[in-house]
């Protein structure tokens, strides 16, 4: 009898590989959107008006809080409604499923690539909006408005995202089914 059992160390290396995989992927998006965004950041702050950069950074910090949003919500959701959806082979259903069985991958990319992203750009946006309104100041002032509002911003972002779990928590399954319907183009 040649039935023997597949032994385990194989499904212990891919899934290895799988997680290294992915950890490589993420460096290499967080490394490419933040070189990015942070150039882009920095040209939008010089050549447009202060009004306009403050736009930008308020962009900034909304697209990092939602990202860490849809993160949690994703990681928190029950998939027992959306497997339903799935089985009557509705779009939305089968993209919410795919969504939280990969809740590891979308979480990390929400959370720690576009979230952790954006508090870094914004922190960069930030400290050019306050060259741009501080530069022709007393060093020691300018200094101390600088540090207030990048502390300002840094303050904004944590207590977005703390005002956000709760929202993440209590809504996912909401939503989950929200950015399943942007994925599948608002199909129903």
């Amino acid at each position: 009898m040649d039935d023997k059992p597949i032994p385990r160390s194989r499904d212990k290396k891919k899934k290895k590989t799988g997680k290294t995989k992915w950890a490589l992927i993420a460096f290499s998006l967080s490394f490419v959107i933040t070189a990015i965004l942070s150039a882009a950041s920095d040209k939008v702050v010089n050549v447009m008006s202060l009004v306009a950069a403050t736009a930008v950074l308020v962009a900034i910090i909304a697209l990092g809080i939602i990202f860490d949003i849809i993160g949690l919500a994703v990681t928190t959701a029950d998939i027992k409604p959306f497997n339903s959806m799935a089985a009557r082979r509705l779009k939305t259903g089968q993209k919410a499923v795919s969504l939280i069985n990969n809740a590891e991958k979308v979480s990390s990319f929400c959370n720690d690539i576009v979230g952790d992203i954006a508090g870094v750009v914004s922190g960069a946006t930030g400290a050019g909006i306050a060259i741009k309104l501080f530069s022709e100041m007393d060093a020691d002032i300018a200094f101390l408005l600088t540090l207030a509002l990048t502390s300002l911003i840094s303050a904004i972002t944590v207590g977005g995202k703390a005002l956000g779990k709760s929202v993440a928590i209590n809504h996912s399954t909401k939503i989950v089914m929200f950015v399943a319907r942007v994925l599948c183009g608002f199909r129903k």
